[in-house]
């Protein structure tokens, strides 16, 4: 069937109007604030291109518009550009070779959370809240958090240096040589020089039990359960757990944690103006058998470890002892772009705990983190010390597998590690360089000498 010249028409006029009504649309939308809002960014990179000096990279003038953005937001939100997204992911699985350190991006500054134990930067000195100034002499203001761990990490046996910002107003450069970061996640206070395993506890006759905690990994929470059960066993009723210089990790393994300490209780809860507000509740089946608990903190405990110390603290579970911790309580969510294949990783909401404070640090607040409910500051004159003291009690124990059995000098029995004497001489050099501990240690006694044991909830060990 043939059309009319005059129904052409009328089609033509049709097909005529409508994609008039698009561009009109397109135009107008191009003209709405939104678009506006661009218009001087487009002026500015259109001048670059025609006039700048030397020759410049598309991408890079796209990341730096887009994190200068996200800067004026928080020091978390992150735009990965397609180049950088593989050392992202790489970064987040857990597994890398490098210095062994936490970080933090602050007012454009780069700055240690805390160093790793054992790690290559805490053997160099690298301590908790230093500034990192230069990498291989490059400045490092403005650096994202993903290239800072671009450049400092790498393979095994490379070198970096770092110039460093220290607390105390000194600087310093330091060589570190990187290594497979590999670090246990449960520790006790001194290992068994007979067969390596961990002693947890600090006092035999009080059942005064130390754990130290040094990231919320996946496996972090069953970690925890085989030593508290090792613990249970024999009898404990009072434990330290040690969260000092955690950086935090997953925070399924910090909610996990504290569900082993309370029943159906509020653990933590999350807000964002654009996220509905979300509550996690313990659960009644798992809970330990109660015991006194005093929880160690410091500037170096961030994230999921604050998570676990301010909500036990908020239901009067543990006493904390040490110094305020760090103030990192945001959420993440990571969003795929799908046209460019960048990510951009978006602070959408705060975590607080159960009294309603907010953990994170926000621009102006007084109260942020978790505030010991007895403040002790670390003395750190000693810290060399206690840390030569640390590695015989830990690392070098591991050197000796058995006991000599051939006498010692004029007669005497050989020095057995399992010493009532010994573990006593080694408790009290350790309390003596340690003051934190020692406080930490202290309440222990108080709380068991104000109260009777802890009686179980009906929950034992074979539950765990």
């Amino acid at each position: 069937m043939r059309m009319s010249n005059k129904n052409v028409l009328y089609v033509f006029i049709i097909v005529a109007c409508t994609l008039l009504t698009i561009l009109l649309n397109i135009s107008n939308a191009r003209r709405s604030p939104n678009y506006a809002l661009f218009d001087p960014l487009i002026d500015v990179k259109t001048i670059i291109q025609e006039k700048y000096v030397t020759k410049t990279e598309d991408e890079k003038l796209v990341s730096g518009a887009i994190n200068g953005m996200l800067h004026q937001l928080d020091p978390h939100s992150e735009y990965i550009p397609p180049s950088e997204v593989d050392e992202f992911h790489k970064q987040t699985s857990g597994s890398y070779e490098g210095i062994g350190i936490s970080i933090d991006t602050q007012g454009g500054v780069l700055m240690v959370i805390s160093p790793f134990e054992d790690s290559p930067a805490y053997n160099a000195g690298v301590a908790a809240g230093d500034i990192i100034l230069e990498v291989d002499g490059t400045e490092t203001k403005g650096w994202s958090a993903t290239h800072a761990v671009k450049m400092l990490t790498g393979a095994s046996g490379t070198k970096v240096r770092l110039k460093l910002y220290h607390m105390d107003g000194s600087e310093e450069e330091v060589e570190i040589v990187r290594q497979k970061i590999t670090m246990p996640t449960i520790k006790g206070w001194r290992r068994d020089s007979v067969d390596g395993a961990w002693d947890y506890f600090l006092d035999d006759t009080d059942k005064i039990a130390y754990i130290r905690l040094t990231q919320f990994t996946a496996d972090a929470v069953d970690e925890f359960d085989k030593a508290i059960a090792l613990c249970l066993e024999e009898g404990l009723d009072a434990l330290i757990l040690d969260l000092r210089y955690n950086p935090g990790g997953l925070m399924s393994a910090a909610i996990g944690l504290v569900d082993r300490f309370v029943d159906d209780e509020v653990i933590v809860s999350t807000r964002g103006e654009h996220s509905a507000p979300q509550t996690t509740n313990g659960k009644v089946e798992g809970t330990l058998p109660k015991f006194h608990l005093v929880i160690l903190v410091n500037q170096g405990s961030a994230s999921a470890s604050e998570i676990v110390a301010g909500s036990l603290q908020d239901h009067n579970r543990a006493i904390v002892v040490g110094m305020r911790s760090w103030g990192k309580g945001s959420v993440q969510e990571i969003y795929q772009l799908p046209e460019s294949g960048a990510v951009l990783k978006l602070t959408t909401a705060y975590y607080y705990l159960p009294k309603g404070r907010c953990v994170h640090k926000l621009p102006g607040a007084e109260e942020w983190g978790v505030q010991p409910d007895i403040e002790e500051k670390f003395d750190r004159d000693k810290i060399k010390e206690l840390n030569a003291l640390l590695q015989e009690l830990t690392v070098d124990a591991l050197k000796v597998t058995k006991v000599e059995e051939t006498p010692g000098a004029e007669g005497e029995e050989p020095l057995d590690p399992q010493d009532a004497e010994l573990k006593q001489e080694q408790l009290d050099r350790l309390l003596k360089l340690d003051n934190q501990l020692a406080q930490a240690y202290k309440q222990c006694k108080g709380l068991l000498r104000a109260r009777p044991k802890m009686q179980p909830l009906g929950t034992t060990a074979s539950n765990l």
